[in-house]
């Protein structure tokens, strides 16, 4: 078994509004993603500056680190709560998530700190990525440096690359960690959505 770290932790400038609260299946996105990332766990965190703004949610509320220190932080913040010794970390703007991606990712941890997909441009996906407890002295390490970008950590690790040619297997588009940043990305999303819901009908 595994935690799920979810980061609500973004300031949302260019979608200017919090993505966590955007409209999904007629409920709050992050409602959504908490209640779908039960399927594959029986503890789901959230990390956010101020959790309390997600009173009601099925899961356990953590605060990010204070001062404030990015992405790295709440990961580090998370990790250390996690009461499994992996945990799947998932960023609150990936409202395609899918819970058979997830469990694949688990299934390739062997001899590894970190499972990290690789998209078709060659860039990791380190927000939604499987990470070992092991990794938390490496994440002090990189933010005692000042260190906040996700990756900085990884040269202090084993990581496993996912390639394309592997996770095409069971995602051919990487649907599951596409992101949204702006209300263009969303209305696009939004309409895709619509249009393979209304073929599902049609079949």
């Amino acid at each position: 078994m595994y935690s799920v770290i979810l980061l609500a932790g973004g300031r949302s400038r260019r979608m200017g509004r919090d993505k966590a609260f955007l409209e999904w299946h007629g409920r709050p996105l992050i409602a959504e993603l908490v209640e779908r990332l039960h399927e594959v766990s029986d503890d789901v965190i959230v990390v956010a500056p101020h959790p309390e703004r997600f009173h009601g949610l099925a899961a356990r509320l953590l605060p990010d680190p204070s001062p404030p220190v990015g992405p790295l932080g709440g990961l580090w913040a998370g990790l250390l709560s996690a009461r499994h010794e992996w945990a799947f970390a998932l960023a609150c703007d990936m409202p395609l998530v899918d819970s058979a991606v997830i469990r694949w990712l688990f299934e390739r941890r062997s001899g590894a700190d970190a499972i990290v997909p690789v998209d078709i441009e060659g860039r990791p996906e380190p927000l939604h990525a499987f990470y070992r407890a092991s990794c938390l002295n490496p994440i002090a390490a990189a933010l005692a440096c000042g260190q906040r970008a996700v990756v900085a950590f990884y040269p202090a690790i084993r990581v496993r690359y996912i390639p394309p040619a592997e996770w095409q297997a069971v995602d051919p588009e990487g649907r599951s960690w596409r992101n949204i940043n702006t209300p263009e990305d969303w209305a696009r999303l939004q309409r895709e959505e619509g249009r393979m819901e209304a073929s599902r009908h049609r079949a």
